[in-house]
Order: structure tokens, then C-alpha cells, then sequence
């Protein structure tokens, strides 16, 4: 991969430089990210350095291979993400300090620059990683002290936009009118691609489970539900409630400790990569980043970190004069994760292999052959699939014997 930049990325560094006080100075580059890290995009570690100071940052920056652009969203993820670091942040930013609230969300990166360019379009953030930010190891379960910080400041995040639309309408849906629809939803999707998409996906499941009648019985029927679940029940008014991420997996929040020697409690952490963010419900966030990255005692208290969750949910709500019982109740939160916990398990289908994959084993999307889906290129086969199928199924048994689907 190389990291050679083109003028145009060339020129907004330049423009950075000269707005930091780096009048003469020297660029070094160098590749950002392995297989598997980061799909849509490359990222590229950039140092200015005038020999007094240095300054860090990432670019990140369009596939602008054509195969790949005509069978993935680029374009519309990098105007997505783009908005959301200079227009959405920015206004919750105001909002927040206009409440004069002190537990402010402001868990994402800095952003320095960007472009919109066709086949260039680009972000330039600071480097979280010299900061003393780090990802999780994927491969592994999160524990309780790290699930925990992440789901306080979702609830944090999806409060803001809950309490300006609940407050200020006017503001709420024109800030969100061009977002509000997730980027890989096509209007003219077929309904039989529909479900030809889920039940592909289902086959990880079913693999996982393939000796067990019982479970295979009782996925067969979730799998017969889906397609009306998420295109229909899902995309209802009732469930467009708020601004989510909308892509929780461990990659994407990158964590700081105060002790080094002592990573089992975060410090701080900052929530990264919002291409594919858009209205859904809170739940959509909660039950996808939770069934991912919890073990099964973890998923068995699920209640408890459903409570904590809306604790720091509901505290940011009143901290804008805002009633929670009002605007988002326990109880209809509580009904929304009854719900999307069979969507957060069919994300998981997806989602897991690519987290207990190796780096070598991770597709390499630039290199998507003319036709072929990039959905459909994520079922891609892994060493390690003992692991792959005992995450999975852990994930399905929590969903049936906790009852999230009645039949």
C-alpha cells in the first residue's frame, strides 16, 4: 500500500502546517493501518516536523479504485463522516455548552481538514495513537470495566440528539435531513435481494450451531423473520429516534489509561470511523457494540448494563432540562432491545469474522473483482473457525433462552 500523497492531500497538509505555525518544515509518511482494520479507506500516519515540534496526524482517504466504488458506498460514507466531524459535532458542541453541561460528549478525534473532491475525498485527524490511544485487541472479550465506559458515552451521544429533538425540532431536522437514511440502504433494493443478502449471512449461524437440532430449528425461524424485522418493524418511525454510530465494534473506539502497566480501566476513550452513522434507536448502538463483545456472564446480566447504559443516557437528558420519562422512558428503551437484539445477532454474523480473523486472512477490498459484492465479500473463509462458531453460538443461545424471539 503505498503512502505517496497526491497534490491535492499535499496541499491541505501545507494548509495545516502554515495554520500551526510550521513555516518550513519536513513530511514523513508512513501506512496507517493493517488488513482487516479499516475497509473503506487507507490510512496514512503523517509527521510535520520543524526540528522545534512536531505535529501528528492521520489521513484518512477514498478507495478510488472504480470496481470497488461502484459496489460500495465510498463516496457517500466519506460525505457522511465529513458532516458529522464539522457540522454535527460542532452544533452538539454548542448545544452542550450552550447548557452549560460539564460531562460534555466529546469522545472523537479533532478533525484538521477534509475533501469533498470526487475520487479524493479525504479526512485529516489528529493521531489518537501518540496521544495514548490504543485499540482493543479484537480477538478477545472485552471486560466489564471497558463495556461499561463505552456504553456511558453512547448514552451521552444519543441523549444530545434526543434532547434537541425533543427541544428544537427546527434545529434537530436540519442538522439531520441529509443523514438520516444509513448509507448502504438503496432505494431500489429489490425485496428478494433483501432476503437473499440475510439468509446468506444466516449460513455463519447455522454452521455454528449445526449440531444442534434444537438450535438449528430456532434460527431457521429467526432467520424467517428477519427480512420483515429490519426492513419493515425496524425502519418504522417508532424506531427513529436519534443520531447513532452506527458501526460498534472495537476497532472503531480506541481507549487511554492513566497507568500504563494497567489497562483493565480505561481513562478516557475516543469513538472513531462514523461513516455509516444515521437515525435509528439508541438500542441499535447498545445491542450491536454489547452482544459483540461480551462473554456469556456478561450477556447474562444483560439488564444490569441495559440500567447502567440509561443511567448516563437519562442523566445527559436532564442535564438539558429534559424529562426522560418523557422523551425515551425505560420501558420503550427496554422494548427496542427486545427488538434489536435479533438484528445486533445477525450483525454479529457478519462482524465476528472479521474480529478473530488474522490480518493475513482479511479481504482486500481494493482488490474486488468487476461484479463481485462487497457484502457478499465479507464471507470470506478463516483458520480459525472453532473460535468463530463458539462466539456465535454463544451469541444465539443468549438469544434464545433469554427470549428475544417469541414464536
Amino acid at each position: 500500500m503505498s503512502t505517496e500523497l497526491n497534490k491535492m492531500q499535499i496541499d491541505l497538509i501545507d494548509k495545516i502546517a502554515k495554520e500551526n505555525g510550521f513555516m518550513e518544515y519536513q513530511v514523513t509518511t508512513n501506512k496507517g493501518s493493517e488488513k482487516g482494520d479499516n475497509f473503506l479507506g487507507i490510512l496514512t500516519l503523517i509527521t510535520l516536523d520543524n526540528g522545534e515540534n512536531k505535529l501528528e496526524l492521520i489521513l484518512k482517504s477514498a478507495q478510488q479504485k472504480d470496481t470497488f466504488r461502484k459496489v460500495a458506498p465510498i463516496r457517500r460514507a466519506y460525505l457522511r463522516e465529513i458532516y458529522l466531524y464539522e457540522n454535527v459535532f460542532v452544533v452538539f458542541k454548542k448545544y452542550q455548552d450552550d447548557h452549560n453541561i460539564a460531562d460534555t460528549f466529546d469522545c472523537y478525534a479533532k478533525i484538521y481538514e477534509s475533501s469533498t473532491v470526487e475520487e479524493n475525498e479525504c479526512l485529516i485527524l489528529e493521531n489518537l495513537k501518540v496521544k495514548g490511544y490504543q485499540l482493543w485487541n479484537r480477538k478477545i472479550y472485552m471486560n466489564t470495566e471497558h463495556i461499561s465506559a463505552v456504553l456511558k458515552e453512547y448514552g451521552k451521544f444519543h441523549a444530545i440528539s434526543m434532547a434537541m429533538r425533543h427541544k428544537n425540532v427546527e434545529l434537530y431536522e436540519k442538522l439531520t435531513e441529509d443523514i438520516k437514511v444509513g448509507i448502504w440502504l438503496e432505494k431500489d433494493e429489490t425485496w428478494d435481494a433483501r432476503v437473499k443478502y440475510i439468509k446468506s449471512v444466516m449460513v455463519v449461524g447455522h454452521e455454528a450451531v449445526k449440531d444442534s437440532t434444537d438450535l438449528k430449528e430456532f434460527l431457521k425461524k429467526v432467520e424467517d423473520s428477519l427480512p420483515d424485522l429490519i426492513h419493515k418493524e425496524l425502519r418504522t418511525p417508532e424506531y427513529q429516534q436519534a443520531l447513532v454510530h452506527g458501526d460498534c465494534w472495537c476497532n472503531n473506539i480506541m481507549f487511554k489509561y492513566e497507568n500504563e502497566l494497567d489497562k483493565t480501566k480505561p481513562s478516557s476513550l475516543r469513538i472513531v470511523d462514523w461513516q455509516i452513522s444515521s437515525e435509528n434507536s439508541p438500542a441499535f448502538d447498545f445491542c450491536y457494540f454489547f452482544l459483540i463483545h461480551s462473554t456469556k456472564e456478561v450477556l447474562d446480566d444483560y439488564q444490569s448494563y441495559m440500567k447502567l447504559y440509561y443511567e448516563s443516557f437519562s442523566q445527559h437528558l436532564k442535564s438539558f432540562d429534559c424529562d426522560p420519562n418523557e422523551v425515551f422512558p425505560y420501558a420503550r428503551f427496554e422494548k427496542h432491545v427486545n427488538r434489536y437484539m435479533l438484528y445486533g445477532m445477525f450483525i454479529s454474523f457478519v462482524i465476528m469474522r472479521i474480529m478473530i480473523c488474522d490480518s493475513d486472512e482479511a479481504p482486500d477490498f481494493s482488490q474486488l473483482a468487476e461484479g463481485e459484492a462487497f457484502l457478499d465479500s465479507l464471507h470470506f473463509k478463516i483458520k480459525n473457525t472453532n473460535l468463530l462458531n463458539e462466539r456465535l453460538r454463544t451469541v444465539i443461545v443468549f438469544i434464545k433462552e433469554h427470549n428475544f424471539f417469541t414464536y
